[in-house]
């Protein structure tokens, strides 16, 4: 079994046909062109909420290094990811061609990061990190720009996963690290994510709150000027959500989904 993080949320598309067109058009992890359509760089910069919060990578195993995807790595990475989420055939794995294709354009924010043994250069582990995609199927966006705004700076760790013989030994803390670089850096002006998400099977919360995440079981909420959006987990699944920058504040409390949790800094709205 993979490190699994519940990648069923963002690849588990929706049982209901129009909708799930809807998402294969809009999500960044199907097609990815359509969202991406977003506001230029230099637009965007001014919506970067706080500075960026410093990360550092614990140290591997000997033997053992972590880098970007290139399209050569899709066949061995491929069931790697798939431990992720062995039991959703309609995975992440399958659009991990298109997903390494997008971590390859430096105007996408998709990453794709492998962990190889470089005595066999054998893949041992993977990460995946993409847009909020939901954004674009949420009902209270469809045709707002807020849709691209949230989808740019709300991150989702979408896929991780180690193979059973490394587990254990810091590369799935590791890879939680890579994905919050890679979400929350900037590089030449791109638009970069104040807060990282993962959905996760409840015995993972330990795990996760290990690494500075806090807890949120029944979703997320995003205040807009439009009012609070929602989002919650699978059934079964919890979030666990991490500030990228410092100008995010996460305060849990009642909506009319569960307490959950919400996240303030995200976008500009009335004071309350």
């Amino acid at each position: 079994m993979g490190k699994r993080n519940g990648a069923r949320k963002g690849a588990r598309r929706s049982g209901n046909p129009a909708r799930r067109e809807a998402e294969r058009l809009y999500s960044g992890s199907v097609l990815g062109e359509r969202m991406y359509a977003a506001p230029t760089t230099a637009e965007r910069s001014g919506i970067q909420p706080g500075d960026i919060i410093p990360v550092s990578v614990p140290a591997l195993p000997d033997g053992i290094v972590i880098r970007d995807a290139t399209r050569a790595d899709t066949a061995p990475l491929e069931p790697v990811i798939r431990l992720a989420d062995p039991d959703n055939p309609d995975g992440s794995w399958r659009v991990l061609p298109t997903v390494i294709d997008q971590s390859l354009d430096p105007e996408k924010p998709s990453y794709v990061r492998v962990v190889e043994e470089t005595s066999s250069a054998t893949l041992v582990g993977g990460m995946t990190a993409l847009p909020a995609t939901w954004a674009f199927t949420h009902p209270m966006l469809i045709g707002s720009p807020n849709a691209h705004i949230i989808a740019g700076l709300v991150a989702c760790l979408d896929s991780l996963a180690v193979v059973d013989q490394w587990r254990g030994k810091g590369i799935a803390r590791a890879l939680v690290a890579e994905a919050e670089k890679a979400a929350g850096s900037n590089p030449d002006g791109k638009l970069s994510a104040a807060v990282l998400y993962a959905t996760h099977e409840p015995e993972l919360t330990d795990f996760y709150a290990g690494l500075g995440f806090t807890l949120s079981p029944d979703g997320i909420g995003i205040p807009t000027p439009a009012g609070l959006i929602c989002h919650g987990p699978t059934k079964g699944f919890r979030f666990s959500v991490k500030p990228l920058r410092t100008g995010v504040q996460l305060e849990p409390m009642p909506t009319p989904y569960g307490r959950q949790l919400v996240i303030r800094g995200v976008l500009p709205v009335p004071a309350r």
